[in-house]
């Protein structure tokens, strides 16, 4: 009884771990693009903005389906205690990660004239070039945090992801403004080459890590010779049944970006706008507002990676009660974590975005916080979908989560292409589509867990209660900002509704019970928690 609390503590506290450290590298991310954008100016953002969506979808194959396979995989041998077959499988992964990025990496370089011909902008070759090295550095540094997080050691990756932003930070700005004098395509040239740098570092730092990391391990699993040697490409078949569909299904989003980049600019300037004011937009939605939607992602994205390896060691021991909470205990985060960001971003995305990104003129803004307005909706679905995407490929059903984005991204496109057609709502289609695309695919991922796991949901505790102190923040939040703003405090009045929005939400965890006793077992300092929240109770 004592084993199944301590596991799902540990993936809870694991997400913690990876959230903390992933908050910290998106915030780092963000701050780096604002003097970034001061020095490449709107057409030098573009220049940088253009090759990203080419190198996520590069990066998709060796960073989202097999990091999580090896995790899993490794997560089910250890529970087992099988830990030469754990490390037979790091091996084996190993030694695929350094093709496939050396493969990845090829192709970005060799078309990198054709990809940015494709893209509408020649001037980009130097782009696809600087970012081609990153993906086989990052290819193997998936290998090394696929295992560590196998092993319950989050530290690696934490660190990894704090170290690449630092240094991109500190290169891509220095490279960036050292090159701008040669032409604004040889900046973001710079900027780029950045991060393949960091990319390095933060491959030596994890390679550090699992190094020092080694000898703990060592000493905690005694092999016994109970099992018997698995065979290399049995391995290989199971690492790839297992990462196959949820690259696919990670790719979908970096195809839709794809898209994105090619129907956003083209549509608009057949519906009248000219071709500057179509970038303007363009800029807009992935340079600033995409950049703050995504940093509620990360605890989500923190919580599903933790999730991958709980679950499949509560199924490797056939724990079922052990799957259905750690389940429903990831469910309900993703909604404590999505439902106050979602709000907060409605109603201080302008405030926040002229902050961060001083150079907008107001009419930019005013572009920019429609587009918020309309993202911020979308931020809790997205935080639904990638826990529930953890959840279901810890249940053995990663094409579901796979299928689900699928329909999707096709609703996505076509919403898309006939929204963005109408003048009135132009740029909004973009973002109103992505919204329907994450309501769709959260809304399938939910009904198939529940109908997997046939576990009960209480509507009232899952869902009403953080929507009811969501919207209680949101009224604090509001009335500060206003009454700041009107003394005539503009920073002030920004960083103190965020401030003010944290400390009531955190009342309201309190006063309205958000977690469960049973919830606050496997939550890290529950037990205090469970003392402000049912003290009088017995």
């Amino acid at each position: 009884m004592e084993s199944k609390p301590k596991k799902t503590k540990s993936f809870v506290m694991g997400a913690a771990v990876l959230g903390i450290a992933g908050l910290l590298a998106k915030i780092i991310g963000a701050v780096y693009r604002i003097p970034l954008a001061s020095i490449l100016q709107n057409e030098g953002m573009s220049l940088y903005e253009i090759a990203y969506p080419y190198y996520s979808w590069l990066l998709v194959i060796s960073s989202a389906g097999l990091p999580t396979a090896i995790s899993k995989m490794v997560s089910e041998r250890i529970t087992k205690g099988d830990y030469s077959g754990a490390k037979k499988v790091f091996r084996v992964a190993f030694q695929m990660l350094v093709i496939i990025g050396i493969a990845t990496a090829a192709i970005m370089f060799l078309l990198s004239g054709a990809l940015a011909s494709l893209s509408g902008l020649k001037d980009a070759r130097l782009s696809f070039i600087a970012l081609s090295p990153a993906l086989f550095f990052v290819s193997i540094m998936c290998a090394y945090r696929g295992y560590l997080q196998g092993m319950q050691h989050m530290g690696g990756t934490a660190l990894s992801q704090i170290i690449e932003q630092v240094i991109k930070l500190l290169f891509g700005f220095t490279l960036a403004r050292a090159l701008m004098p040669r032409g604004v395509e040889y900046a973001a040239m710079g900027a780029l080459l950045g991060v393949s740098i960091s990319e390095a570092i933060a491959l030596l730092a994890i390679i550090w890590y699992y190094n020092i990391k080694k000898a703990q391990i060592s000493r905690e699993q005694k092999q016994t010779d109970k099992f018997k040697p698995e065979r290399r490409k049995s391995i290989v078949q199971s690492l790839l049944i297992l990462a196959i569909p949820i690259t696919v299904g990670a790719s979908i989003m970096p195809l839709t970006g794809i898209a994105d980049s090619a129907l956003i600019i083209n549509t608009l300037t057949k519906t009248g706008f000219t071709l500057e004011v179509a970038k303007g937009y363009y800029a807009i939605l992935r340079s600033n507002v995409t950049v703050l939607i995504n940093m509620p992602a990360v605890l989500t994205v923190a919580l599903a990676m933790s999730l991958v390896p709980a679950i499949s060691g509560a199924r490797a021991k056939r724990d079922i009660r052990g799957v259905v909470a750690a389940s429903k205990t990831g469910l309900k985060l993703s909604l404590i974590i999505g439902l106050p960001c979602a709000v907060g971003l409605f109603l201080l995305g302008r405030p926040i975005i002229a902050m961060l990104f001083s150079y907008l003129t107001p009419e930019q803004l005013d572009v920019a916080e429609s587009l918020m307005r309309t993202a911020a909706i979308g931020v809790l679905f997205l935080s639904v979908v990638q826990a529930v995407t953890g959840v279901l490929q810890g249940l053995n059903r990663p094409l579901v989560p796979v299928i689900n984005l699928f329909l999707g991204g096709v609703l996505k496109v076509i919403t898309m292409i006939i929204l963005m057609r109408i003048p009135s709502i132009n740029i909004q289609g973009a973002a109103i589509s992505t919204v329907a695309c994450y309501a769709l695919a959260a809304t399938l991922d939910v009904w198939v867990l529940t109908r997997v796991t046939r576990m009960k949901i209480d509507i009232y505790d899952m869902f009403i209660k953080p929507i009811l102190a969501s919207l209680f923040m949101g009224i604090f939040v509001y009335a500060a900002y206003r009454v700041l703003t009107q003394a005539g405090h503009g920073m002030l009045a920004t960083l103190a509704s965020v401030a003010v929005g944290v400390v009531v939400y955190g009342a309201c965890v309190v006063a309205f019970r958000l977690f469960s006793k049973a919830d606050l077992e496997f939550i890290p300092g529950g037990r205090k928690l469970r003392r402000l929240m049912y003290r009088d109770d017995d």
